[in-house]
């Protein structure tokens, strides 16, 4: 081995070395048992392991579940099983050594990406740099989510695809789609959105039989792309196979994921209050207060922001369908105003207490979203009458209440947002979602820190915790990568390479498909898209290797 690759090989060694250094780091100093959805996880790995069910129930008779699909809840169980029930340091310590693999991953896929043999070089290397060092996706080895083995498969199916576009034989090309198309489907046994990026490699498949290839006519390449589209979405819906299996013996049901809003089959969804929440919700400092508080508390009329209305008199009606839900008698003029809100399902069914706050607990549930304040309205001052609306919610929330969302209040709701996107459809179909895309994307991403918390308003932020410092470091960083992967990007445009606007085009649906989706999405919270950060530090690897001054360096 000559010196110049002993130094490569010492110097990626160290980098992995830092990079899992940093993730055991955060693991063992940082660890973070809030999430509810942790708590779920783990009661399902436990039932698992010790009555032999797949349940999220915490007392017998363990009814089995379809809430969450099986990937994260077995892993879970596999660690129980070695390091003891329960032990979740065991857990994180395991997402350190699969976060650090990612890196590496990161690093091959930019490799794969650059055809200058010198710039792959410095590519990988600075891609795992990045990676390395990223903060948004390090904290989420010290939570027990899916976000670590969900990037991983993610980074890996880059990976693989990649492999499968630039292979030239047909036996080798057909077993890589297959690889791709089981982690794919494993992907999906951890997040059900997971989907998107299978959605993003079958689309770049087909457009990649546009290729100009000398000697072989659109046809010839067109059979070929979807030959290998059928290979793949053959071998992702293979994977699927078990557990939709599973949940039509058990339930009765063609569920090949885990619902939409995590209910049992039979259980009420409001989906007319949640309608109603995307035509005004844009940020997901409300999302704890209005959504993940639903049947499990009281929320005040003073939650809502004054976006969430569009007149004095919608307010109104508002206030006594909550009213209503918070389990509180309406009388006279109230009441009529809450009878003609509901006149047109006011002989629904009604649903049980029990029934209601089982089904908010299957949901996600944002730890930072549930720590806000409840009354904070934009352009309002937050002095006493601040203080005051949180004693009061303190208060509500520390009594017993008989709260229920039941299907005539959110037969209301849905009234309600109906008219209101009749009013305005540009405002529901187009600048909402690319608010919430924009809060998404460019919030700081401090989620399970010490110091999780908004930017702005700079007034706000709590000096005793050092938001002053962590927030616009970690704002700033967002924009680095942002604007190191818009590099990237355009460096892949430019290239003369057909194969690199390839790498480009699945990039940008791997990143945009899911912004896009969650941007339709009632509760935009940001960790859905941490994702996007290992694809912005590959491509943040091929922008950096451009710098002149570092080819003599790697």
């Amino acid at each position: 081995m000559s010196r110049f690759s002993r130094k490569r090989v010492g110097l990626v060694t160290f980098l992995l070395l830092v990079a899992f250094g940093f993730r055991l780091f955060v693991a063992l100093r940082l660890p973070n048992d809030t999430p509810d959805d942790g708590r779920v996880y783990g009661q399902i790995a436990r039932n698992i392991l010790e009555q032999h069910v797949y349940s999220h129930e915490e007392q017998p008779p363990f009814v089995p579940s379809l809430i969450r699909v099986p990937g994260y809840p077995l892993l879970l169980s596999a660690v129980y099983a070695v390091a003891g029930h329960g032990n979740n340091t065991a857990a994180r310590l395991v997402q350190a050594f699969i976060d650090t693999g990612t890196c590496a991953l990161i690093a091959l896929v930019a490799f794969q990406w650059t055809e200058d043999e010198k710039q792959r070089r410095i590519a990988a290397t600075v891609a795992l740099l990045l990676a390395g060092i990223c903060p948004f996706t390090a904290i989420y080895v010290a939570t027990i989510l899916t976000e670590v083995p969900t990037s991983f498969l993610a980074v890996l199916l880059c990976l693989l695809s990649t492999l499968a576009f630039k292979s030239v034989e047909r036996r080798r090309s057909v077993v890589l789609w297959l690889l791709a198309g089981l982690t794919a489907g494993l992907a999906v046994f951890f997040r059900p959105d997971s989907g998107l990026f299978a959605a993003a490699v079958g689309i770049t498949i087909l457009v990649s039989s546009l290729r100009s290839v000398p000697q072989q006519g659109f046809i010839h390449r067109f059979r070929r792309a979807v030959f290998s589209a059928a290979i793949f979405s053959f071998a992702f819906c293979l994977a699927l196979v078990p557990w939709t299996i599973r949940n039509r013996r058990v339930f009765g049901v063609f569920q090949p994921l885990s619902p939409a809003h995590g209910e049992m089959p039979g259980e009420f969804v409001p989906r007319g209050y949640l309608m109603w929440l995307r035509t005004w919700l844009d940020d997901g400092r409300y999302v704890g207060p209005v959504l993940w508080r639903l049947d499990l508390a009281p929320i005040n009329i003073d939650a809502f922001p004054k976006k969430a209305f569009d007149s004095t008199e919608e307010r109104e009606r508002v206030a006594v369908l909550m009213e209503k839900y918070n389990g509180k008698v309406v009388t006279g003029a109230g009441a009529g105003a809450g009878a003609r809100a509901g006149a047109a399902n006011a002989a629904a069914p009604e649903r049980s207490p029990n029934e209601s706050g089982e089904a908010q607990a299957h949901q996600e549930k944002s730890p930072e979203a549930e720590t806000e304040d409840q009354g904070e309205d934009e352009g309002e001052d937050e002095g006493e009458e601040e203080s005051s609306d949180e004693e009061s919610q303190d208060s509500a929330d520390s009594a017993p209440s008989d709260v229920e969302m039941t299907p005539e209040i959110d037969a209301a709701f849905a009234q309600i947002a109906r008219v209101r996107i009749s009013r305005a459809p540009l405002r529901y179909y187009v600048i909402l979602p690319l608010k919430r895309a924009s809060t998404l994307w460019f919030d700081t991403h401090s989620q399970y820190y010490p110091f999780d918390g908004e930017l702005l308003p700079l007034n706000d932020l709590d000096y005793e915790i050092h938001q002053q410092y962590w927030l616009p470091l970690f704002a700033g960083l967002t924009w680095v990568y942002t604007i190191f992967g818009v590099l990237g990007g355009w460096i892949l445009w430019r290239s003369r390479n057909l194969q690199a606007r390839w790498w480009l085009l699945l990039a940008a649906l791997l990143i945009f498909l899911r912004l896009g989706f969650f941007s339709t999405l009632e509760n935009p919270e940001p960790r859905y898209t941490v994702e996007i950060f290992p694809l912005l530090s590959i491509l943040g690897g091929l922008a950096i290797s451009k710098l002149p001054s570092l080819r003599s360096e790697i």
